[in-house]
């Protein structure tokens, strides 16, 4: 929704403020792998999918 888009890109702008590169975003039903310079979306996980998985090439997260 544009709601969600709006919400996932202050995320991304707080983490390029804190200089992250690759930031996990979380939110309460989805979490996203984003490359912040790009504001590209890599991944996209539904919390089913997060349990017990690790996850790598990050250098930050953004709870949302």
């Amino acid at each position: 929704s544009e709601e969600q888009m709006n919400t996932l890109s202050k995320a991304v702008d707080k983490a390029a403020e804190k200089g992250i590169k690759n930031a996990l975003i979380m939110g309460s039903d989805n979490s996203f792998i984003v490359n912040v310079p790009s504001k590209t979306i890599v991944t996209i996980m539904n919390s089913q999918s997060m349990k017990e998985n690790v996850i790598t090439n990050i250098d930050g997260t953004v709870i949302i």
